[in-house]
């Protein structure tokens, strides 16, 4: 089995049927995500976005085409590899009823607090830290109960910072935040993708996102409908965005 060496992310003709299922989830879908990019995956709720992204995570493996991780086909890459280098950012982030050092350092325990600093700045948790009882050794609680959503989400991609992925897949939270952490999390989107060595694909579930991605791929139905710089695809995404 191969690592990755390269972080570009590209489909080729793929098509996948979740298991059990009659219609595929996928239909013959080619994109290329560059490696330093940020990609924005958007569509309507069931169009192949999430699926997307499990595909790349091998969650599931695909019917047909190809899907290629650094010009490899994801089946030859060490499963171990893909676990390590492709984090994923889930909207409903969970964290362990520790500190918030202590789930940074679930990334890197070997890190340096300089390290563990820049990481936090870069995903605008520094902000949330400084205003904790505690700073860094609060307890967030089960589950991370002690924050909001959105900051949950900030502390995932500290983690992903502070792990110097490769490759981070990023559902961005679609249910309510407040303009600060909407701002935050935007923000600290753009800066995952600021690494040239890294490669982001986001599912986009707000207009702020697109402004920090360099591609912009509509789905629907399973299939790509557009692609192109948001600016391109910004009627597109109006209308099907969801």
């Amino acid at each position: 089995m191969r690592r990755i060496d390269e972080a570009e992310v590209e489909f080729a003709d793929v098509t996948f049927t979740y298991p059990g299922g009659d219609t595929p989830a996928l239909r013959n879908v080619s994109l290329r995500c560059p490696a330093g990019s940020t990609t924005a995956l958007v569509g309507p709720s069931g169009s192949g976005k999430t699926t997307a992204t499990r595909l790349i995570a091998r969650f599931f493996d695909i019917d047909s085409g190809e899907l290629r991780i650094g010009g490899v086909d994801v089946r030859r890459l060490d499963p171990t590899t893909l676990l390590d280098e492709i984090p994923i950012v889930f909207q409903d982030v969970y964290l362990f009823d520790d500190t918030i050092e202590d789930n940074l350092r679930l990334a890197r325990p070997e890190a340096t607090w300089d390290e563990l600093r820049e990481a936090a700045t870069a995903a605008r948790l520094d902000g949330v830290i400084e205003r904790l009882p505690a700073g860094w050794q609060t307890r967030v609680g089960e589950g991370g109960a002690q924050l909001s959503g959105g900051e949950r989400q900030r502390v995932a991609i500290a983690r992903a910072m502070l792990k110097r992925a490769r490759i981070v897949l990023v559902d961005e939270a679609s249910s309510a935040l407040d303009p600060e952490n909407e701002a935050a999390i935007t923000r600290a989107i753009a800066n995952l993708g600021a690494d040239p060595g890294r490669t982001v694909i986001v599912i986009a579930h707000r207009p702020a996102t697109l402004e920090v991605a360099d591609l912009v791929v509509s789905l629907d139905g399973g299939r790509v409908v557009e692609s192109g710089t948001r600016g391109n695809c910004w009627a597109r995404v109006g209308r099907s965005r969801g």
